[in-house]
Formats: structure tokens, C-alpha cells, sequence
């Protein structure tokens, strides 16, 4: 119980760094930092390669693509009228993405260009969208519906390829898993909304609210760790498993009750414990070897490049572009399989993971530009917050 306990302290550094008038970090940073300070290259208090360690890592990470999925509204109308000008600008974004790929898989040890390009061209809505919202108010405004749409389309397309781009056995054999993994995923969809029309359902579900029962969120954990035991045993990642629960949770009716408590067992404590394993397993040292320097380089501003470029042809400000560059999920996943499979050193793990962390940051300047400009469009003094 003592590497739990070290682990969710080091976690503490997130919420303190994030708290940093001068400077204030994403708590991922302050997690990840956490991480490699109690871990085998500095202070050597956790083991990485421990069962107890790795099973935090597993949950965390299955819970963080749940949340990912969590996160997209895809049934919202607003995004299906905006899919055609998404799309292009993700189709612009993907065909750049390749070529920069290339050259950075030429000039370091990273062979995969499938794998970098899904990176370079990947969005996150769990990171763009609420640092979208915290600049521009309590909820996202309309006229940023087509930009949401944008995040939202990149982030489904790079995980459901980065399986594929990264399959160590046959690619059809992942797709046909993946595909099996979401059938059952809308099945279990369509279960629940008969189940949830049933007089026992509703009884069963006051009286869970009257006593705490926390009824919903058992039912999402349950889909959740069950998606996340069938997706190996088929053949494709627990990314595809975790990711595809939340698209059914989310699908299903997600009531800020669930939110809440989802919250807390995810955001207290196993989400932040993932992301502390992680950085016991980077080697920050590796970092600064040429290769990656020319990787960490090489991401971050392809990134910044393939997103202005696709931006641009289908239309959206360069602000967008930037917003739309941030990225977590899918280099964390990458980083995640590559650790697992053994085809990541040390530093070129690091150089995925900082490119992310930067990107948060690029990210967050280019919400900051739309919210002044959009409280100005909207006639709201900049020196008055949006009202909540």
C-alpha cells in the first residue's frame, strides 16, 4: 500500500504547479515531473515493472480513453452540420502529416511513419475543449461549433488508426478486433437503454440517488473494465476498449451526477496515478540526446504546421489551428504501447510525451486570442471575465 500512497503524492505536484501565478502548468505536467522524481532515475521509490504499479497503470490509462470518449458529443447537431469542413480540414491535416513523418522518421530512430504522422495530425477534445471554454466562458459558444467539430472528428479518426498504424500482428486482424470491441460497446448501448425504460431500472435508479448508491457509475465501470478485458483478448488495445465505452456512456446519457463521480475516482486518483507511472518510465536524461531533440523538435512544430496548413484550406482562422494542435491521449497511448511492446527507448518516450505537454501550452495561447476576440465581436469589456 506504500507505493499507492508515494504515487498519489507525487501526483500532488500537478494541482501545485497548476496553482503557479507566474506560470501556470497543465496538472498533467506536474504529474508526469512527479512521476520521474520518485521513480528508478532519481529517487528509485517505484517500480515501474511492479504488478500492484502496472495494474494502477492499466486502470488509469483505460479510465483516461473513457473519459476521451467520454468528452465527444457526437450526437450534438451542430457537429454533424459542421462534419463536411472538419473533415476536409483533417483530410488536409492527415495528407501534410505524412511527409514531415517521413523526414522525422529519416532523421531518428523512429521508424514507424504511420505512428508519427497519427501524432502530428491527432487533436484531443479532452484538453482543446475546456481550455476553449475556460477562454471564452462557462460553455462553449456556437460560433465555435465548427471548430469543435474539427477537434472532435481528429481525435475519433487518430485513435481508431493508431492501433492500426502501430499493430505488431496482422492489421486486419486489429481492424476486425476493433470493429468486434465497438459492436459490443453499441450493444451494450442498447442494452442499457432497455434496461433503463424497465420499472426496476427506475426504482433501483431513485433509490441509488436517494442513497448514494453511485448505481451509474458502476454500470459505466463495469462496461468500461469489461471493453477493456475483451479488447486484448480479441487482439486490439484497451485504447480502442476505454475510448469505446465512453462513446457508449456518453451516447447513452452522461447526467452530472456520473460526471461528478466519475470525476472523482478518475481525476483523484486513477487518472493522475497512470500519469505518474508514466513518467517513472521516461528517461528525462535521453531527452537532451540528439535524436531526441531533433524527434521533440520535429513535433511540435509539425504539429503547429499540418494544422495551420489543414485549417487554412478548409477555412478556419489561424487561432483554430493552434487549438486544435493540442494533444494528449494519443501520444500518451503511443508511448504507452510502444513502452509495452518494447520498440520505445527511453528518450524518444520523452520526446513524445514533452511535444504533448508543449502542445497544451500552444494550445492554450490560441484559445486565449479567440476568447479576446470573440468578447470583443460580442461587445463583453476585456477587462470582464465572461459571466458563469
Amino acid at each position: 500500500m506504500g507505493v499507492i500512497a508515494v504515487i498519489l503524492l507525487a501526483g500532488l505536484l500537478g494541482p501545485l504547479l497548476a496553482t503557479w501565478r507566474r506560470l501556470p502548468l497543465p496538472i498533467v505536467i506536474g504529474e508526469i515531473v512527479g512521476g520521474i522524481l520518485v521513480g528508478p532515475q532519481v529517487l528509485g521509490l517505484v517500480d515501474p515493472n511492479d504488478q500492484i504499479v502496472r495494474l494502477l497503470h492499466d486502470t488509469g490509462f483505460a479510465l483516461l480513453m473513457f473519459t476521451v470518449g467520454l468528452h465527444l458529443r457526437l450526437h450534438d447537431p451542430a457537429l454533424r452540420r459542421a462534419l463536411p469542413r472538419a473533415s476536409l480540414a483533417c483530410a488536409v491535416t492527415a495528407v501534410f502529416a505524412f511527409p514531415i513523418a517521413w523526414i522525422l522518421a529519416e532523421l531518428t530512430n523512429v521508424q514507424n511513419v504511420g505512428a508519427i504522422a497519427v501524432v502530428l495530425a491527432t487533436s484531443s477534445a479532452a484538453i482543446a475543449l475546456p481550455v476553449l471554454s475556460d477562454s471564452t466562458g462557462k460553455d462553449l459558444p456556437p460560433q465555435l461549433a465548427g471548430l469543435a467539430a474539427w477537434i472532435v472528428v481528429a481525435d475519433v479518426v487518430t485513435i481508431v488508426a493508431l492501433p492500426l498504424v502501430t499493430a505488431q500482428s496482422s492489421v486486419w486482424t486489429v481492424l476486425f478486433a476493433s470493429l468486434a470491441v465497438t459492436i459490443i460497446a453499441l450493444l451494450a448501448l442498447v442494452l442499457l437503454r432497455f434496461m433503463a425504460k424497465s420499472r426496476l431500472y427506475l426504482r433501483v435508479a431513485q433509490l441509488s440517488k436517494e442513497k448514494g448508491w453511485g448505481l451509474e457509475m458502476r454500470i459505466a465501470l463495469i462496461l468500461l473494465f469489461a471493453l477493456a478485458w475483451v479488447g486484448p483478448q480479441l487482439g486490439t488495445s484497451m485504447l480502442v476498449a476505454g475510448f469505446a465505452a465512453g462513446l457508449a456512456v456518453s451516447a447513452f446519457g452522461v447526467s452530472s451526477r456520473l460526471t461528478t463521480q466519475l470525476v472523482g475516482i478518475g481525476e483523484g486518483f486513477l487518472i493522475p496515478a497512470f500519469f505518474v507511472v508514466l513518467g517513472t518510465e521516461l528517461d528525462p536524461a535521453g531527452l537532451f540526446e540528439v535524436d531526441s531533440l531533433i524527434l521533440l523538435a520535429g513535433l511540435v512544430a509539425g504539429t503547429i504546421i499540418v494544422h495551420l496548413v489543414g485549417g487554412t484550406a478548409a477555412g478556419y482562422r489561424p487561432a483554430y489551428g493552434l487549438i486544435a494542435s493540442a494533444q494528449m491521449g494519443v501520444p500518451l497511448a503511443l508511448v504507452t504501447l510502444g513502452r509495452g511492446e518494447g520498440w520505445f527507448a527511453g528518450g524518444e518516450a520523452s520526446a513524445f510525451v514533452a511535444a504533448a505537454m508543449i502542445s497544451v501550452g500552444i494550445s492554450a495561447i490560441g484559445a486565449r486570442r479567440v476568447g479576446k476576440s470573440l468578447q470583443l465581436r460580442l461587445g463583453v469589456p476585456q477587462d470582464l471575465k465572461p459571466v458563469e
